[in-house]
């Protein structure tokens, strides 16, 4: 008996029918997040101002890094999360990673702005207790009444440390920054406790971007980190006293790179 031979190709209505099935697939809604790069803020220029003449005259750069995350209600279709899981920039997580089970956009956004309330009012405090514990004789001349913070289209808690160093900078130490760019991401608490934040790559990313020398982190994203870091002096650290420390000494600087 003769064996059927292996056909080539296959035929046109199959093939037709494959490429409309792929089509069709690609263009529904699928249930992921895409995580991308998102903006940097300078907050010496502009994301943080203090009034009653309290300011120190400073120079360089220190920006709060952010990522880009789609919203709750839109579920990007297939070729989206093709495109995005080809992107070496971008990150996809399944939608309940990212958000709670019923989160909408509208309650996602009202929960990132109260949690940026909340960390603009905390790290006010943490500086303040920072430079009691710094110069214990020495009286605050400013209170919290006196800061505004503008942050445009950004919400959530990891931008507390850079808040923080951001205030320190303009109140005790213009020194700090010295004519440098850097970058600075990490949640803080009163007491100075830095902690981690999601889409570490995707902030280096924008870091570099921006050309930034230094970044400053949360010591507990360092196992994150995936992508190449080369060209970036990476401070990683555990409380606001390292990071104003760290910024200041080359030295000490080195002693808080991220373990190999």
């Amino acid at each position: 008996m003769t064996p059927h031979p292996i056909p080539k190709y296959l035929s046109r209505p199959t093939l037709y029918f494959l490429a409309l099935t792929l089509v069709f697939t690609l263009s529904l809604p699928a249930p992921f997040a895409i995580i991308s790069p998102g903006p940097v803020t300078d907050l010496l220029s502009k994301g943080v101002t203090i009034s009653g003449g309290q300011e120190l005259e400073t120079s360089g750069k220190l920006y709060s890094l952010s990522v880009f995350v789609n919203n709750p209600d839109s579920k990007p279709p297939g070729i989206y999360i093709l495109k995005a899981w080809l992107d070496g920039d971008v990150v996809v997580l399944p939608h309940e990673i990212v958000y709670e089970a019923g989160e909408t956009t509208k309650s996602a956004d009202k929960n990132a702005k109260k949690e940026m309330r909340t960390s603009e009012a905390t790290a006010a405090i943490a500086a303040a207790n920072f430079l009691k514990k710094l110069n214990p004789n020495e009286p605050l001349n400013w209170q919290a009444s006196d800061i505004q913070f503008a942050m445009k289209k950004v919400g959530g808690p990891s931008a507390g440390l850079a808040f923080s160093l951001a205030l320190l900078t303009k109140l005790k130490s213009p020194e700090l920054i010295d004519g440098r760019k850097v970058a600075v991401t990490g949640t803080i608490n009163e007491a100075g406790k830095v902690g981690s934040i999601g889409g570490i790559d995707q902030k280096l990313i924008s870091a570099k971007a921006a050309a930034v020398t230094i970044v400053v982190i949360p010591r507990a994203n360092c196992r994150d980190i995936t992508v190449e870091t080369e060209g970036l002096q990476v401070i990683a650290v555990s409380n606001l006293s390292q990071a104003f420390h760290g910024l200041l000494s080359t030295d000490i600087a080195q002693k808080l790179r991220c373990p190999l």
